[in-house]
């Protein structure tokens, strides 16, 4: 089905307008009822707290006290309460207020780009998924309807050439010239989401629907297929975000992350789509969004002030998704649609490196708080976001002003008189709010004997979640120093490098660069335990889980970030009985040694470089003056005397590149320098040309006819 551009009402979809009250009359209950199980469970804290704080008498530092634990254990409360509605709705397996209901395998398909926005990122791994996804499509006969889209902000020149020579191969591999594209921006304006924007302008009109790929993403066919059968299906909406499952870990920190989220991310994400429906929220990737729509609705505006909280918008999703909602466009969750997967940190370190552009992010948030127009789910949304980084420092506040009433009550002889009922009711029911969502993913999992099997069965299921439950107790505390520092930092003025993401765990980090990274973390558990103790033995008692993953910070990060480790445990089903899209394609080759080189002595790799350049058509006269100085010198120094920034500068220039490469080839080596006679020598003697080159018929064995 086609349909316009414009949000459709439902009474027009079905011609009733009893129908689409009664749907909004459902919805509103359902919110109701998760707010109040939220503050009915907040609400009982609150009081038994109270009730402890209050057994002393009552101070101005109790009182503020008392409205920092308020807000902490509301949100805890929030989270319990998505996760048990989450747990009766998979228990109950009947969801009629889901999006993938209204899913029609007939429907027919719309025009769609699928586009992968990418950051000096791993090239082999970048081509291959999106090779993955076009030849899912291609055996399922429905690649018609799409065209493929790398979207490249890099600036390394090595990265810059690989990307252009796996997009070539990628080409031939699937015959997809004319339909998978690549793009780079030599100024990369917004980050990502300028990217996708500079994207959607040029290009957009060409497509109905645009879905969204991270660098780390795999899509299977079918699922990509369903999302444009839901748009097509479901006018008004906007945004459709699928639940990704995480994949690819190999680090004992990654399989973990991995295992766990596997297991209870169900749960939250059926309890997340029971209260917001079709006011969801969109997380920047593996989702497919309504093009038009997006471009006339979604421009990011600059923020009052400078950065780190002001100025250009860092986290953009979940603004885009408010701005969607804002112009009367529904933003829908797809939790139950399988074949959405993407990869993750394989280390603590990198890890916390994306935490600490997400809390930026998050926290310049908090302009859109003050908005008028912005929808209220969607503010609430916002609120989360910024709560994941602000709970940290609040978490530190309440222990400092625990800790200053502790010291006061121990040297006025109160501690004895705290009412004991309350403080074991109120810790077991901490406890519960904490680790109930592990209980009732376990129970979730053992009603399903299948699935249970696919997770390695039973023992090391409950095995696994032992060890994930003690690591997240140990790696806690260090995500609360740092998530404080980042939250300190961005309000001191201090902001974010935006710097390429490592996705693959390799070696695991070395044990200088973890000690020079978190060797503050146990001096500071250590002063901090000095000061609980001399505070009062049973302060220091209740913070010894704090402590403990402070002193233990420095090999819980070196040990979790080796792979191989209790390689047992931790399975998940992607692992056991991969779907065939995860199954190892044949690897992405590149070619050894300096791409740089490459793209100036071997004719295809500079006839491919200079094809891709705006600019391959300059004359003679008209030649960049700078770029022209900058090849005189590497043709007489060698590339070794240009640095990063110049070699760009060559890169970006196709009559300069392509000068170059000709020069190359006709200097004799005698007078050629040291470097480039090395090169070439060891290039004709190594020479293998692709096979795109070995298919053309009649071809000259010279490097310009391979060129031109």
């Amino acid at each position: 089905m086609s349909g316009p551009d414009r949000p459709v009402r439902l009474v027009e979809l079905v011609g009733a307008t009893e129908l689409d009250e009664a749907f909004k009359r459902k919805v509103r209950q359902r919110r109701w009822g998760v707010m109040l199980v939220t503050l009915g469970v907040a609400g009982i804290g609150l009081w038994l707290f109270s009730d402890i704080l209050g057994s002393t008498g009552w101070s101005p530092l109790k009182v503020a006290e008392l409205c920092v634990f308020g807000l902490l254990f509301a949100t805890l409360s929030f989270g319990f309460t998505q996760a048990f509605v989450g747990f009766l709705v998979l228990a109950e397996d009947h969801e009629p207020l889901k999006i993938s209901n209204t899913l029609d395998p007939s429907t027919p398909l719309a025009p769609t780009a699928v586009v992968m926005p990418v950051f000096n990122e791993d090239v082999a791994t970048v081509f291959g998924n999106i090779r993955t996804l076009y030849r899912s499509l291609q055996k399922r006969g429905e690649l018609d309807a799409f065209e493929f889209y790398i979207l490249s902000d890099s600036t390394s020149s090595e990265k810059l050439v690989e990307e252009e020579m796996a997009w070539a191969d990628l080409c031939r591999q699937t015959n997809g010239f004319g339909r998978i594209h690549y793009r780079r921006r030599k100024v990369p304006v917004n980050r990502k989401s300028g990217n996708i924007a500079d994207f959607c302008r040029r290009w957009g009109h060409r497509h109905r629907y645009m879905v969204v790929l991270d660098a780390d993403s795999v899509m299977t066919g079918e699922a990509v297929a369903s999302l444009v059968r839901l748009m097509e299906v479901n006018q008004r909406a906007g945004i459709i975000q699928t639940m990704p499952k995480l994949i690819g870990a190999e680090t004992l920190f990654g399989r973990i992350q991995q295992f766990a989220s596997r297991l209870y991310s169900p749960l939250f994400a059926a309890g997340l789509n029971f209260w917001q429906q079709g006011s969801g929220n969109y997380w920047g990737h593996n989702a497919i969004l309504r093009v038009s729509p997006f471009l006339t609705s979604c421009s990011l505006p600059v923020l009052p002030g400078r950065e780190p909280l002001g100025g250009r918008i860092l986290s953009h999703d979940f603004v885009e998704a408010a701005l969607m909602r804002d112009a009367g466009w529904e933003v829908w969750f797809a939790y139950d649609l399988d074949g959405s997967y993407e990869g993750l940190p394989p280390n603590l370190t990198e890890y916390i490196k994306r935490d600490r552009r997400w809390c930026q992010g998050n926290l310049q948030h908090v302009w859109f708080m003050m908005a008028d127009r912005v929808p209220p789910i969607s503010r609430l949304h916002l609120i989360q976001g910024i709560m994941a980084y602000s709970s940290a420092p609040l978490l530190v506040l309440f222990i400092i002003f625990g800790g200053i009433q502790a010291a006061l009550d121990h040297f006025r002889g109160h501690a004895s008189t705290v009412p004991l009922p309350s403080a074991i009711v109120l810790a077991l029911l901490t406890l519960l709010v904490l680790f109930g969502p592990k209980g009732l993913s376990l129970l979730h999992l053992f009603s399903q004997p299948h699935l249970l099997s696919r997770f390695g069965g039973v023992k090391r299921v409950v095995l696994g979640v032992i060890f994930e439950t003690l690591f997240s107790v140990l790696t806690a505390p260090l995500l609360i120093w740092f998530h404080t520092r980042f939250v300190l930092r961005n309000l001191a003025g201090q902001q974010v490098v935006w710097n390429t993401q490592t996705r693959m765990g390799g070696k695991g980090p070395r044990w200088t660069a973890t000690l020079r990274e978190y060797w503050p973390v146990p001096v500071a558990g250590i002063l901090f335990a000095v000061v609980g103790w001399w505070i009062s033995p049973l302060y220091f008692v209740w913070l010894i889980p704090l402590f403990l993953g402070l002193w233990l910070a420095i090999p819980v990060a070196q040990i979790s970030g080796r792979a191989g480790l209790l390689k047992k445990l931790f399975q998940t089903p992607e692992e056991i009985d991969p779907p065939r899209e995860l199954l190892s394609d044949e690897p992405f080759q590149l070619r050894p040694g300096s791409q740089f080189v490459h793209a100036i002595l071997d004719p295809f790799y500079n006839a491919v470089h200079v094809a891709l350049q705006r600019d391959r058509f300059k004359r003679q006269a008209e030649l960049n003056h700078y770029t022209c100085d900058l090849a005189a010198k590497l043709l007489t120094e060698g590339p070794g005397t240009l640095s990063e920034e110049e070699k760009r500068a060559v890169l970006g220039d196709g009559s300069v590149m392509a000068k170059l490469h000709t020069q190359i080839w006709r200097t004799p080596a005698s007078q050629m320098n040291a470097f480039w006679a090395a090169a070439l020598a060891a290039y004709r003697r190594d020479f293998r040309s692709p096979d795109i080159l070995r298919e053309q018929p009649g071809g000259s064995d010279g490097p310009e006819a391979a060129a031109a």
